[in-house]
């Protein structure tokens, strides 16, 4: 799902420009049928698996009925939410997302390590909000091209340095956790 949610906003712009958008949403949600089928998650749960295409397939769908771009442009709207949900209701569980991640590496992850993934989860928490925020304002007042520019390149690149620093913190920290 994260390769195809890379490419959204690229195919959402040039399937808009060439194309109508319900030919636009009927061609994603045959794309996302596809994953859900024959993809698979180490770490999120089928059942969130399901709602979440399925709420993204409402949001396509809208556009489908409509032949209006409005469901294709709140498709990151509705992700951020959804993995909002997802990454929040993780820290009311016996392990947080960052946690059973972290886990697929390490196993037997120290009490130290496992507070730590709790704040990360707690900082994707608020990456989720005001990404969500900032794709929400774009899909209602933002033209097509700067629209695709946020949620096609700006948020990754912002997504990947989260991502970056939280590695150099995670390193540094687990140097100052074996120095002990």
């Amino acid at each position: 799902m994260a390769k195809m949610a890379m490419l959204y906003p690229i195919i959402a712009y040039l399937g808009l420009t060439l194309g109508s958008p319900s030919l636009v949403a009927g061609g994603l949600i045959v794309i996302l049928l596809l994953r859900f089928k024959f993809g698979q998650s180490l770490v999120i749960d089928k059942s969130y698996t399901k709602f979440f295409m399925l709420s993204i397939i409402l949001v396509l769908g809208y556009s489908l009925i409509t032949d209006t771009s409005d469901g294709i442009r709140f498709y990151p709207v509705v992700t951020s939410l959804l993995f909002l949900g997802i990454f929040a209701t993780s820290l009311y569980s016996k392990q947080s997302i960052i946690e059973r991640i972290a886990r697929i590496r390490e196993p037997n992850l120290p009490a130290s390590a496992v507070s730590y993934t709790r704040k990360v989860t707690i900082l994707w928490c608020v990456f989720f909000i005001i990404n969500g925020s900032i794709a929400f304002y774009t899909a209602l007042y933002s033209d097509m091209a700067t629209w695709t520019l946020y949620n096609g390149l700006i948020s990754y690149c912002i997504m990947a340095v989260i991502g970056g620093v939280e590695w150099l913190v995670r390193k540094k920290f687990k140097y100052k956790e074996t120095v002990k």
